[in-house]
């Protein structure tokens, strides 16, 4: 799989759980290595609310192969992203280490 095939899987998922228009949705997304969590969210179009959605488990796993492919040889590390997306479908995804949410996992491991 590509990354690309990430990408529009993760934004297939996302258009697949809102049921109304919306401006932006995003996901973001926190890996622990063997775990994550994530929460989903967008803005509606009319009230300019932010309201949540359900993020699956296969969601969960696309982040996975992500990182994944994204992290191979340590080179470009990272422990948080957010995906977010427009119905345009342009998306931008960002990548961040969070060096205290790693400090914090091998504390608790």
């Amino acid at each position: 799989m590509t990354i690309d095939e990430i990408y529009s899987n993760i934004a297939t998922r996302i258009v697949d759980a809102i049921s109304e228009d919306w401006a932006e949705a995003f996901i973001e997304f926190e890996y622990f290595g063997d775990s994550g969590e994530y929460k989903g969210r967008y803005i509606t179009s009319s009230s300019e609310e932010t309201k949540n959605f359900k993020v699956g488990y296969k969601t969960y796993k696309e982040f996975k192969k992500l990182h994944d492919i994204t992290t191979e040889g340590e080179s470009d590390r990272w422990n948080r992203a957010k995906f977010t997306l427009y119905p345009t479908g342009k998306f931008n995804i960002d990548f961040e280490w969070d060096q205290d949410l790693a400090d914090e996992i091998a504390a608790n491991s």
